[in-house]
């Protein structure tokens, strides 16, 4: 007689951002948290950036603008001068405010105003921008360049969120995929999310993707060193509107039982959203610009701990041709299902999921996996090293100042016009 012995399956614990949600009764609510108007650099004055989100059928906005915080669309902020050219702030009237704010000519659909929205560092030339929002700092603040933690900090204290927007713009990986792999980088944003818990996380779409093409690898990088320190990062996605053409090409989907300001701040800080665009440019060999139609949505997930399976339903009503699902920055698997035991070799300290579909993509959370035998990596802090020594706190106080960065500009376009002659 032969022997059968069972397949030993590992025990997972699986941590599900989305634990909290009652699939039959919460709501699907859009969300755009990263605006700007003629409050600051865009084209665009306070009032009608508002209406063009609420045309669009936008349930959540914040504004965010540079240097300028944000106390309602219908509240008067101090502008900075300059910054501005100087132009009068508009804001929404009351009339219309209570309108949006009760959706009455949206069939009760109203739209959130999310306040103590800001981007601080305003006047930065290296764009290390950190988005902040139901807090009190950063008016008027110019910020130092190619520093995000003082940015981080002063939100943190002030006791708003924080996200960082764009990372691939300032970091260079917009026009390098390996620079997203860079552990200088991974050190030094690895370092600001295990410090400062009220950075929830960081945006992995701005706009049409050009900024942000390799973020969901630097993510992935930096999720494989920050997770093991005892926190998540949440991933945003956000248009950066600066004029119409922009709005409504990334958006967060926020998961809640109704839109408040009370369950937007929980479904904020617990994860219960997903990153969601109609551009996704990281496969150079299969990019999707511009999709027309809805992004697919997730209708339930299903968590099974004893037997180590995460299962997600989509709308049926969108389509969603391709399901992905993602560790260590690598497609593990493919279908509506994953069985971690089948992919043991694979696995690290978290999966998610990725959604494909003709209106564009959807992106979970990631789901962290708690299981005897888990190796984790450390945040290489010793590539930031030398820049602790003397001379190289010398080096990083040059790097942070604005006559190096005025300097560098100044190299780039003698550099550009260099190239047209030839």
């Amino acid at each position: 007689m032969g022997v059968t012995s069972e397949v030993k399956k590992t025990k997972y614990t699986i941590v599900n951002p989305y634990a909290s949600v009652d699939w039959d009764t919460w709501g699907v609510y859009k969300a755009n948290l990263h605006t700007h108007s003629t409050n600051s650099d865009a084209e665009i004055p306070m009032a009608d950036m508002v209406e063009a989100y609420y045309a669009k059928g936008y349930d959540i906005l914040a504004m965010t603008d540079h240097g300028v915080i944000g106390y309602g669309w219908n509240k008067p902020v101090k502008t900075n001068g300059i910054f501005n050219f100087y132009r009068p702030v508009k804001t929404v009237s009351e009339e219309r405010y209570k309108e949006m704010r009760t959706g009455a000519d949206r069939g009760g659909r109203g739209m959130l105003d999310i306040k103590g929205g800001v981007e601080v560092n305003m006047s930065v030339l290296a764009k290390n921008h950190v988005n902040g929002l139901f807090t009190t700092f950063g008016q008027g603040i110019l910020g130092k360049e190619n520093s995000f933690r003082e940015a981080v900090e002063g939100i943190h204290k002030a006791g708003g969120y924080s996200f960082l927007n764009h990372l691939g713009d300032w970091t260079g990986a917009k026009n390098d995929r390996e620079i997203a792999r860079n552990k200088e980088y991974i050190a030094y944003f690895a370092e600001i999310f295990r410090d400062f818990r009220s950075c929830l996380g960081m945006e992995i779409f701005n706009l049409r993707d050009n900024d942000t093409r390799n973020d969901r690898l630097f993510w992935d990088e930096l999720l494989q060193v920050v997770i093991p320190t005892g926190r998540n990062i949440w991933a945003f996605a956000n248009d950066d509107a600066h004029n119409l053409s922009h709005v409504g090409c990334s958006f967060e989907l926020f998961m809640m039982p109704e839109n408040t300001v009370e369950n937007f701040k929980k479904a904020l800080v617990n994860g219960t959203l997903f990153a969601s665009s109609r551009f996704d440019k990281s496969d150079p060999n299969n990019i999707i610009d511009d999709a027309s139609g809805l992004v697919p949505v997730v209708k339930r997930i299903t968590v099974n701990d004893e037997e180590g399976t995460i299962s997600i339903e989509p709308d049926e009503s969108r389509d969603c041709k391709l399901i992905e699902w993602i560790a260590n920055g690598e497609v593990i698997n493919t279908g509506p299902s994953i069985n971690l035991n089948e992919h043991e070799e694979k696995l690290g300290c978290y999966v998610r999921f990725r959604l494909v579909g003709e209106g564009g993509v959807t992106y979970s959370q990631p789901f962290e996996l708690r299981y005897e035998g888990r190796v984790d990596k450390k945040i290489p802090s010793e590539a930031l090293d030398k820049y602790r020594t003397p001379m190289g706190k010398v080096g990083i106080a040059i790097y942070r100042s604005r006559p190096y960065m005025i300097s560098r500009e100044i190299v780039k376009v003698i550099k550009k016009k260099i190239k047209k002659k030839r």
